[in-house]
């Protein structure tokens, strides 16, 4: 790759390969400077004569691009899906405007085609822009002082334009980043993490997050009157005390993670020796595999509503996880072949179902005919598979893996963005492409096929575009604020749900993983930074946010509404602090399972304390 640039003027062209990539040019009374900081990574730094209160910073791509990307908000202007959300670049003629802390890298827009590619962004409380031109050319742009509009995405409604003020200033950074297609995307997300990374100890150690973590699950720990036992989906404030929801109860996988909360007290009763957690740990797997059935004889990843669907998110991190049900079974000395008989029967419901061009499918109706076949989460559904293979070196899973795996991987490849997997919405994601990170490390493992760890990186480039390379500097009187939350490493939801959850920790030892057989240091930083995140909020019992009692003891939100995207109120021009920079107040089941599985899963504790 070649890199060239020249200045003439008020002019300055970049370009790659002898081709024209990106042209900058410079106002009347400014002057532009540009320092290349490593191949393809420009500091542009501009000075104006006089100190102005806005800035413009723009580069226009020279080339006409076939993606387009806001890290965490928009990919390719979010075309699949029919969920709230940004839907284009632009509206009536005007171009959206993006604010610092709403984007996974601060005023960040990036656009490429197979060729070529560029991407910019920001420092400080800026904003991002990107519009086309009629050239089909991309003007991509930093803004200060902090904007949104022309209109703003909240979780129920739009709300109107936000412009913050300055200081002001004669002085802006922004960076440029050129690379080959999509490398140029990549080369802005190492560099937004280099320069802000740094090794820090979390806000709690994995001993003090195992005992409240496990305590929070024997606390969901639940006996109905038929005889179920089950791990609640949470707690909820009704206002008078918290409670477990009486509805949407019980769930094996996604939210409820009843499998993986099980498994994690099986291991409290090897490491503390705690009877109950035996208990509870083995009486939730065994009503799992008995009691949720369909009158049809399938296995149920919900057990109610009474019309909810099997879905693919649910039913494949159940069957890997009753895998590893079995063999933490087995080494306590416990015969639960039950467990091990239930993962090998998802197995055998996917390859049922799986089409001739290797897909499975979405979701199901309980009496297994198809409900939705389309959507990047039907991935879920390789993990057992590879799992089956990896036990059994049976060839039947290895080539229902490997097509499973091939046909979602070709569809995010193609795409450019996963989706589906945030069950609750139709939108793109980050959830659904997780199994792709998972399942390529797995494949990898039982092939030894390098093209598998290749595929596994560039999904985990793909979640790196969800994850925040910033700290948020809150207002103190927002709930935020008083927290003291810190958003770098955390990880926003979808292009339709723009709020952080920890929902990230799930990979956490994927990343680990990764790291140590790619050689690449970045996925074991941010994997670290991941699990850092995820440790800040957890009650120890005596918490109290917003008008609400005392959390117990291990929970904490699922969500942190780090942007303008909370149930807006119209508490004069700009909304009010109260809907927005707070949390949601719902105290669901699975970071407290995430956090769990993480330590099971990483043998050295002293590296997530950052005793490095």
């Amino acid at each position: 790759m070649c890199i060239m640039w020249e200045s003439k003027g008020n002019k300055t062209l970049f370009r790659l390969n002898g081709e024209e990539a990106l042209l900058i040019v410079t106002p009347e009374g400014m002057t532009d400077t540009f320092e290349e900081k490593e191949e393809g990574v420009f500091l542009w730094h501009r000075t104006t004569e006089e100190t102005v209160v806005s800035m413009c910073m723009e580069a226009e791509t020279l080339f006409v691009p076939e993606h387009t990307m806001v890290p965490a908000v928009s990919y390719d202007g979010n075309p699949w899906g029919k969920a709230h959300e940004y839907k284009g670049l632009e509206k009536d003629g005007a171009a959206y405007s993006y604010a610092f802390h709403r984007c996974a890298v601060p005023g960040a827009t990036c656009s490429w085609n197979e060729e070529l590619g560029a991407a910019l962004f920001g420092t400080g409380s800026c904003s991002g822009s990107m519009q086309k031109s009629a050239e089909g050319h991309m003007h991509h742009r930093v803004l200060w002082p902090e904007e949104e509009g022309p209109q703003v995405l909240y979780s129920d409604c739009w709300g109107p334009a936000f412009r913050g003020t300055m200081e002001p200033s004669a002085s802006f950074t922004a960076w440029i980043c050129i690379g080959e297609g999509k490398g140029a995307a990549k080369k802005m997300l190492h560099t937004a993490w280099k320069q802000e990374y740094a090794a820090k100890k979390p806000v709690r150690k994995t001993e003090e997050v195992w005992k409240l973590s496990s305590d929070y699950a024997r606390l969901l720990y639940t006996e109905e009157e038929d005889g179920l036992r089950a791990f609640s989906i949470g707690f909820t404030w009704n206002g008078k005390e918290w409670v477990k929801r009486p509805d949407f109860k019980y769930e094996i996988g996604w939210c409820g993670q009843n499998a993986s909360l099980a498994i994690s007290l099986l291991y409290d009763y090897q490491m503390n020796g705690r009877e109950e957690s035996l208990r509870y740990g083995t009486a939730v797997l065994d009503s799992w595999v008995e009691k949720a059935r369909s009158k049809e004889g399938l296995l149920l990843t919900r057990y109610d509503p009474e019309d909810s669907l099997i879905d693919a998110c649910n039913l494949g991190t159940a069957g890997q996880q009753f895998f590893e049900a079995y063999d933490q079974a087995k080494r306590m000395g416990l015969d639960k072949k039950n467990w091990l008989d239930a993962a090998f029967e998802i197995c055998e419901f996917a390859m049922s179902r799986q089409r001739l061009d290797g897909g499975i499918g979405m979701s199901w109706n309980r009496d297994g005919s198809p409900h939705e076949l389309k959507g990047t989460a039907g991935a879920f559904l390789i993990l057992p598979l590879a799992e089956a293979f990896l036990r059994t070196g049976e060839d039947r899973y290895s080539i229902a893996a490997v097509r499973a795996y091939s046909y979602y991987y070709r569809e995010f490849a193609n795409n450019g963005y996963g989706t589906s997997g945030a069950l609750d919405t139709c939108c793109i994601d980050k959830e659904s492409v997780i199994p792709l990170l998972k399942g390529g490390l797995l494949m990898y493992r039982a092939t030894g096929f390098d093209k598998y760890l290749e595929m596994a990186e560039e999904a985990a480039w793909y979640l790196s575009t969800w994850q925040w390379h910033q700290t948020v500097k809150y207002p103190a009187d927002t709930v935020l604020g008083k927290m003291g939350y810190d958003t770098f490493g955390g990880t926003a939801v979808s292009t339709s749900h723009h709020h952080l959850d920890p929902f990230a920790l799930c990979y956490v030892p994927d990343l680990l993983e990764l790291s140590e057989r790619t050689g690449r240091e970045e996925w074991k930083q941010r994997a670290l930074a991941i699990w850092r995140n995820g440790v800040q909020g957890i009650s120890d019992g005596t918490m109290q946010l917003l008008q609400a009692g005392p959390r117990p003891a291990g929970s904490c939100d699922e969500g942190i509404l780090h942007t303008r995207w909370g149930n807006y109120k119209t508490d004069g021009e700009n909304g009010s602090w109260g809907s927005i920079f707070s949390v949601t107040q719902w105290l669901v089941a699975w970071p407290c399972a995430f956090r769990l599985e993480v330590l099971r899963k990483c043998g050295n504790w002293n590296l997530l304390d950052g005793l490095f």
